[in-house]
């Protein structure tokens, strides 16, 4: 297809949110060229095998919570194989103390958990008379889980999970934004438990569905972006950077060059912009000021993750379960946590064999994105054997770097999109923003908003 031409639709970037736009309009009959700077699709979302195991670059699970995303699971059912986790994936685990403890999964496993005091477990099962309703329209999560739990919760539990999905600091993070159900029930219920209560038995009245919940894919999530790009066929351009952005009569005009040196003008009257937040403020910036400086003051943060597969010899015992966080009250602790891969989907690595994710920066130690790989190796494993005893060296080992890749929503983030969503329809028609720091980090979260683009798009 030719980079010197007029298209229907252009959609930059092939990571998950441009995939899943320009799949819904490929599905609608409308055309739309895909320009991709990298060699693959996926953008964060990519896999890797060596030596038997499948390593995952970027998200490592899918949370399936929306029927727009399992509607297009169904649509790709003929190109990839969904993976459901094996039970032993209930289990999670918190660092605190030094050792790794379980999460509390029932009443009486909560009762006598060390994760928390005496005086914090009653305060958290007093949160129908103790919990405080918001102050704020768009409080922290930490405000949020303070409020009604108290400190014990917030810094020992909750903190780690936060670390480990965003990178970042539950006192930073807009709860509107980042955890919208609980922000829904907290602003609206006297009590945070009761009203999870409620929502969980409405949801019951749902029609039942046939993925919910943690999935994965043969091939890996890699697979998933694959089986997405290959619904495009040679709309899809990769090894295709984009130089710049301008603005004509009738819609825009995209001004691109391959690896190979050729360079093109397409016009499109239909622009959909599927970057990361970095490019897509540079890519705004000369033309589109207004939006750029809009999304200026969104921060993000860095990410690695290393992944090791280790032979059946490494491990006395076989680590089970689906890993451990590390909070923010357990100091001298440069990881965020590990995800005993392997365990939650046996076959991402050789039988007998063990696959373990280590994921590193964020808030805590963003200076580790910044080493090399041999010592960001050396580092992350010294750190991972003081949780985790290791009697071999790893057999394979796959090192993945994402530079200012998990935007920080802080307090006032959903007003601030909701505006640079209005200025978009009022004053540059056609232009649409698809990303992880619109709607959602998480791949569902950007599938829903993709194909909710998509639909808003094709019905204009």
């Amino acid at each position: 297809m030719s980079l010197n031409a007029t298209h229907e639709a252009v959609v930059i970037g092939a990571g998950v949110s441009g995939l899943a736009l320009a799949h819904d309009l490929h599905r609608a009959g409308l055309e739309a060229l895909v320009l991709e700077k990298g060699s693959e699709p996926g953008g964060c979302a990519r896999t890797h095998s060596e030596s038997g195991f499948l390593f995952e670059r970027g998200p490592f699970n899918l949370l399936v919570r929306n029927p727009l995303f399992e509607s297009l699971l169904g649509d790709l059912n003929d190109r990839v194989e969904v993976v459901p986790p094996s039970p032993s994936a209930k289990r999670r685990e918190i660092l605190l103390g030094g050792m790794r403890r379980k999460v509390p999964m029932s009443l009486p496993d909560a009762l006598a958990t060390p994760l928390l005091s005496p005086a914090q477990k009653l305060r958290a099962l007093a949160e129908p008379l103790l919990g405080h309703r918001p102050t704020s329209a768009d409080p922290t999560l930490g405000d949020l889980i303070r409020r009604r739990f108290g400190n014990g919760i917030a810094d020992r539990v909750v903190s780690a999970v936060v670390a480990g999905v965003f990178g970042g600091d539950l006192d930073q993070l807009s709860a509107r934004s980042c955890f919208p159900l609980l922000w829904e029930v907290d602003q609206s219920s006297s009590s945070l438990i009761l009203g999870l209560i409620r929502k969980g038995f409405q949801s019951r009245k749902n029609p039942r569905r046939k993925w919910k919940g943690m999935i994965s894919f043969r091939d890996g999530v890699g697979g998933f972006c694959r089986a997405m790009a290959s619904v495009l066929g040679e709309r899809l351009h990769l090894n295709t950077g984009v130089e710049s952005i301008e603005r004509i009569e009738g819609g825009y005009r995209v001004n691109v060059r391959s690896s190979h040196g050729e360079s093109g003008e397409i016009r499109t009257a239909r622009l959909i912009l599927g970057t990361d937040l970095p490019a897509a403020r540079g890519l705004l910036s000369p033309w589109a000021r207004p939006v750029a400086e809009l999304l200026e003051p969104i921060e993000s943060v860095s990410l690695a993750v290393v992944n090791a597969g280790f032979g059946p010899e490494a491990f006395p015992t076989a680590p089970e379960g689906f890993g451990f966080l590390v909070p923010k009250v357990e100091k001298g602790v440069s990881i965020l946590g590990a995800l005993f891969a392997s365990s939650v989907f046996p076959h991402q690595a050789p039988e007998g064999c063990h696959s373990i994710r280590i994921f590193i920066g964020g808030t805590r130690s963003p200076g580790w994105v910044r080493f090399g790989d041999e010592e960001l190796v050396e580092r992350a494993l010294a750190e991972l054997a003081r949780f985790l005893p290791i009697k071999a060296k790893p057999r394979a080992l796959a090192v993945s770097k994402w530079p200012d890749s998990v935007p920080q929503m802080k307090p006032g983030h959903f007003e601030r999109i909701a505006e640079v969503e209005g200025l978009l329809e009022r004053e540059y028609p056609g232009l649409h923003l698809v990303g992880n720091y619109l709607h959602g980090v998480s791949v569902n979260d950007c599938v829903v908003h993709a194909r909710t683009t998509a639909a808003r798009l094709l019905a204009g």
